[in-house]
């Protein structure tokens, strides 16, 4: 984040120097900090299967936000758009949508069954609830399941590294089913050009930041790799 809003900033003050907005050009000396690898973590198939699964009839706010996260891990979208789906953005088997975050970009989204059984269940009519308060029932979701083990995150301080074991459903939020959607898509083989055509990634390093394999991928990779090696 850090990286980023520097280099916007960076970008503005480009643009005014050039532009004789300001004749101050100490900025151009300035060096951005590099990019920190993210720790954050994405579900495999079987722990959105899990999560599916669970019976939340009786806590129906839980109920609704798991639901909502299953259209995210089915779809690929950030919150912001697969918290809004209507019944006039699915066409025959596709949803079409613009990217919130280039409306002038149409997405393509598959209609998967679960995903089309959840919109059914609302009438087209998805629970409207904020990102915040998603974040925070979505956590809820995850300990009800009894997702307690622990997951390690880093964490960069200048040149100090820092590691702690966290609660694994305090690591979820709404953008966990986005990673969750690209890491089980990248584990099955699916070209990496077809995920970015749904997600409407346009950046090769910022979608491979999302890919988050797990130790059952590792094992299942090498097992493929070397089963000829008896």
């Amino acid at each position: 984040t850090l990286h980023r809003n520097i280099g916007l900033f960076k970008t503005f003050m480009h643009w005014s120097f050039k532009n004789k907005k300001t004749i101050k050009s100490d900025f151009l000396e300035f060096v951005k900090p590099k990019k920190q690898p993210t720790t954050e973590i994405a579900l495999n198939i079987d722990q959105v299967t899990e999560i599916h699964k669970i019976d939340l009839s009786k806590k129906k706010r839980l109920e609704q936000v798991r639901d909502l996260f299953i259209i995210g891990c089915t779809t690929g979208q950030r919150f912001s758009n697969y918290s809004n789906f209507n019944k006039m953005d699915i066409v025959g088997d596709m949803i079409l949508v613009p990217d919130c975050k280039n409306p002038e970009k149409l997405l393509s989204i598959p209609l998967m069954k679960v995903t089309k059984k959840k919109h059914k269940k609302y009438d087209y009519n998805l629970p409207k609830i904020s990102n915040q308060k998603f974040n925070e029932y979505i956590k809820e979701v995850f300990e009800d399941a009894n997702f307690d083990l622990n997951s390690k995150l880093i964490r960069r301080y200048g040149k100090e590294i820092k590691e702690e074991n966290i609660p694994f459903h305090k690591r979820v939020s709404s953008h966990t089913a986005r990673r969750s959607f690209i890491t089980i898509m990248l584990n099955n083989g699916v070209p990496t050009k077809i995920i970015m055509s749904i997600t409407g990634h346009t950046s090769l390093p910022v979608f491979t930041a999302y890919y988050k394999p797990d130790d059952k991928a590792r094992i299942e990779s090498m097992e493929k790799a070397f089963e000829k090696l008896i």
